[in-house]
This record gives structure tokens, C-alpha cells and sequence, in this order.
């Protein structure tokens, strides 16, 4: 077999490079440091250099996608992905990444990955800082792909069906890095790169899904079924607080009555519906307070109609005034 690696030139991406890969994607870009005017098509701030590097991506015919990139980031920016995937796999080789699906944050480190499910109304949000060779990988699989006949998207889909934990941190094991990066790399016929990398996504999928005894049998007791329904409303709080719910709408989402899930939420979580609604809006407007937007925009974009409740709610749970973060 040969081994030698196929070459990929470093180029340097403008800010029109992220702006078309996000018409690509579904996907929004922010730059840290450049002003709205700066990132207009006319406006000469598209030509900025915000990164230099190389990105070079592969699609298998299984319907798994890799994408690997290796960038010298030096303006900070920040993605928003509304997409949907059954399963989108980040794992940080070099750097470090920051990654929020509404009030769920996880910052990665070198070797560190998260496995997630996106759904539309689930906006997932990256943060690069600048200053660093920030080196990634990627895993996407495309939902068009989950019910073909093989017996291992027969599998795949049985197990991603059963997913009850939408984001999943976990670490992975040099060897599997070390693997994963030289297979991207070969330079050896098609047909055999996807083969191999076929199998490595497997190895991926595997590792970064929850342990079988987290996906409950089919005809289990009715407390079981019981408690999924109510993590299912607490998910939708946590990944997608902005939003607006009332009681009766989350109550029949989890296929029980208000009054039920009223009193079955309190005793599960120790919060009521609501509360934990709240919590979830703070986290994330505190967040942006921290990557500079004003009170009102952080409110604003938390879910909050009036910036004075989210700023007296602020101070109520983190003892501060949310302008004290700004």
C-alpha cells in the first residue's frame, strides 16, 4: 500500500471563504473584531485573512462525512449551525474549541470530543479563539442514509434511535487519533481510503455513543417510560430555552397532564418547570455578556422580552449585575 500523503497546500481563508461555506453548510459566521461593515461583500473587509491553513473533506457512501481541518486562527470567530444530523462527532486534536447548544456548554481540549444530535430548532455554536493552531476533525452523518439495508445502518440506526444523552463528552485514545489522521492523509485508491475510513467512523460512532445500558428496552415499566418523558422536556429546556412554552404545551409533549407534570417534574429535578426554564436562559445570557454583547442584546437573545427582568433575575442567582460581566 502506499503510504505517502496526499498533498493539500496551506492557503490562507478570508472572511468571503467562511461567508460561502456557511451558504454551503447552513451555517452563520461571527468575527471577533470586525465590524458589520467590515464583513460586507462590498466593503473590502471580506478579503481579511482570518485564518491560514488547510481544510480537506471526504464523504464515504455509507453517508458518513469527514471533515479535517489544521488552521492558524488569528481573528476569533464564532459559527451558528442550525442544521440536523443524527450524529455529529467534534473531536479536538491541537487547540482548543468552544461548542454551546443552548444552555450546554462544553470547552474541548486536544484529544477531547463531543458526540451530539442536532435538530433545527437546536442551534449548535462554536467559538475559535485566536492565537492558536486550532486542528480538528469532524464525523457527520447525513439522516438521508439511516434506513438503507445494510445490517450496519440497520445497526446505527437502532442505537441512534435509542440515544437518550444528545451531547456526550468523551476522550479519544491517541492510537484511534494517530489512525484517523494518517487514513485521512494516504494518498491510495478511493476505494480503498473510503474502506478503511469506513471502518475508522465505526470505531468513532462506537466509542463516542452512550453505553448500551442507557438505551431502555421497548417494554419497560411505566416509571421508566415516565422519567424519559420527563427528560425529554427537561432536553428541550436545556437545548432550546429561547423559546416559548407554556405549561400545557411542554405537558403534552411529555404525554401527561399540566398537573402531572408539574409535580413529577418538581420531585425528578428538584426545580419546577419554569425554574429550570429560567436557569437555562441565565447560562446562556451569561455567556453573552462574556463574549461582549450589551445587557439588553444578552437578554434579548436569552429569551427575555424585557432586559430589567433578566437583569434583576441575574443578580438574584449569580449575586452580581449582569453589566458587571460586560
Amino acid at each position: 500500500m502506499n503510504s505517502a500523503k496526499s498533498a493539500i497546500a496551506a492557503r490562507s481563508f478570508r472572511v468571503r471563504d467562511f461567508l460561502d461555506f456557511g451558504k454551503q453548510y447552513g451555517m452563520d459566521y461571527c468575527f471577533d473584531g470586525l465590524t458589520p461593515t467590515d464583513r460586507g461583500v462590498d466593503s473590502g473587509g471580506s478579503e481579511t485573512v482570518v485564518a491560514r491553513g488547510r481544510i480537506r473533506e471526504l464523504a464515504l457512501p455509507s453517508g458518513f462525512r469527514f471533515t479535517g481541518s489544521e488552521l492558524e486562527i488569528f481573528h476569533s470567530y464564532r459559527s451558528v449551525s442550525l442544521g440536523h444530523a443524527p450524529l455529529l462527532i467534534v473531536i479536538v486534536i491541537e487547540g482548543h474549541v468552544d461548542l454551546s447548544v443552548g444552555a450546554v456548554r462544553r470547552s474541548l481540549h486536544a484529544s477531547e470530543a463531543v458526540s451530539l444530535q442536532l435538530r433545527p430548532e437546536y442551534a449548535l455554536e462554536a467559538s475559535q479563539p485566536a492565537g492558536q493552531t486550532l486542528k480538528t476533525l469532524t464525523l457527520a452523518f447525513d439522516p438521508a442514509c439511516l434506513h438503507r439495508a445494510s445490517p450496519e445502518s440497520s445497526t446505527l440506526a437502532s442505537l441512534l434511535q435509542g440515544i437518550r444523552r444528545p451531547v456526550l463528552g468523551w476522550r479519544v485514545s491517541s492510537a484511534l487519533l494517530s489512525q484517523l489522521e494518517y487514513a485521512l492523509d494516504m494518498a491510495v485508491p478511493a476505494l480503498q481510503k473510503n474502506l478503511i475510513l469506513e471502518g475508522l467512523a465505526l470505531q468513532l460512532v462506537g466509542h463516542g455513543l452512550p453505553e448500551e445500558g442507557e438505551f431502555p428496552d421497548r417494554d419497560q415499566n411505566g416509571s421508566a417510560r415516565e422519567r424519559q418523558r420527563l427528560e425529554a422536556v427537561r432536553q428541550l429546556l436545556e437545548f432550546a430555552p429561547t423559546e416559548e412554552y407554556t405549561l400545557e404545551g411542554l405537558a403534552q409533549h411529555a404525554a401527561m397532564s399540566a398537573s402531572s407534570l408539574r409535580s413529577k417534574f418538581r420531585a425528578t429535578y428538584g426545580v419546577s418547570v419554569f425554574d429550570y426554564l429560567r436557569q437555562c436562559r441565565l447560562e446562556l445570557g451569561k455567556r453573552y455578556l462574556e463574549q461582549g454583547y450589551s445587557v439588553q442584546q444578552a437578554a434579548h437573545r436569552a429569551g427575555y422580552r424585557h432586559a430589567t427582568n433578566f437583569a434583576t433575575a441575574f443578580r438574584r442567582v449569580f449575586g452580581v449585575s449582569p453589566r458587571a460581566l460586560h
